[in-house]
C-alpha cells in the first residue's frame, strides 16, 4: 500500500470516530508522546550521533512505506494536527515501488518535518549504533504503539459494523459480542 492510502485511511478513521473513541485514541497518543519525550531526553547523545555523525543516513534510500504506516499517521494527525497540510504536500512526492530519500525531509534534505517528540515509531526507535542505555525507553515507545495498533484494529471492525447499521449502540453490541 502507498503512504497516500494510509494517510487517507487515517483521516477517514479519525473522522468516523465517536467522541469516546476519539478520547481513547487521544489518550493513547499522548502516552506515546510522553514516551517519545522520555526517549529524546534519555537518548540525547544517541540522537546527537545520528544528527551529527551519520547525518540522517537512515532517511536516505529507503522504502518509506516500510517505515511509516497507518498507526503512525493516526498518531501524527492526533498530536500534531497542524502538520496535516505539510504531510499531504510531502505525499505528492511519494515514489511508490522505488527506494528514495524520505519525503518528509524539508526541501528533500532535512530536517524532518516532524517535531522531535512526535515522530513515527520506526523513525524514533531505530539507531545505527549501540543504544543499550536507552533500550527501556525504546521498548516503552514500541509497546505504546503496539497498544495503539491493537485498539485501531478493533476500531476498524467497529467502523465496519457501523456502516451496516444506523445506530451505534447496535454496532457496539455486535462488536462486543464478537469479542466475547
Amino acid at each position: 500500500m502507498s503512504l497516500r492510502y494510509y494517510f487517507a485511511k487515517a483521516q477517514q478513521t479519525l473522522e468516523r470516530l465517536a467522541p469516546y473513541e476519539r478520547a481513547i485514541i487521544e489518550k493513547q497518543c499522548r502516552s506515546i508522546r510522553i514516551a517519545e519525550e522520555r526517549l529524546q531526553t534519555a537518548g540525547r547523545s544517541a540522537f546527537l550521533r545520528c544528527y551529527c555523525g551519520c547525518e540522517g543516513l537512515c532517511c536516505r534510500n529507503l522504502e518509506i512505506d516500510a517505515v511509516i504506516g497507518f498507526s503512525d499517521f493516526i498518531y501524527l494527525l492526533t498530536v500534531e494536527r497542524q502538520l496535516e497540510e505539510s504531510i499531504s504536500t510531502s505525499l505528492e512526492n511519494e515514489k511508490s515501488f522505488f527506494t528514495a530519500d524520505c519525503i518528509f525531509l524539508t526541501d528533500g534534505k532535512g530536517p524532518c518535518i516532524f517535531p522531535p517528540t512526535s515522530r513515527p515509531e520506526v523513525c524514533i526507535t531505530t539507531f545505527c549504533t549501540d543504544v543499550e542505555s536507552i533500550k527501556q525507553e525504546i521498548r516503552s515507545v514500541k509497546s505504546k504503539f503496539i497498544k495503539l495498533n491493537f485498539y485501531l484494529h478493533f476500531l476498524q471492525l467497529k467502523i465496519f459494523f457501523r456502516r451496516f447499521t444506523n445506530k451505534s449502540k447496535v454496532s457496539n453490541l455486535l462488536f462486543y459480542a464478537l469479542l466475547f
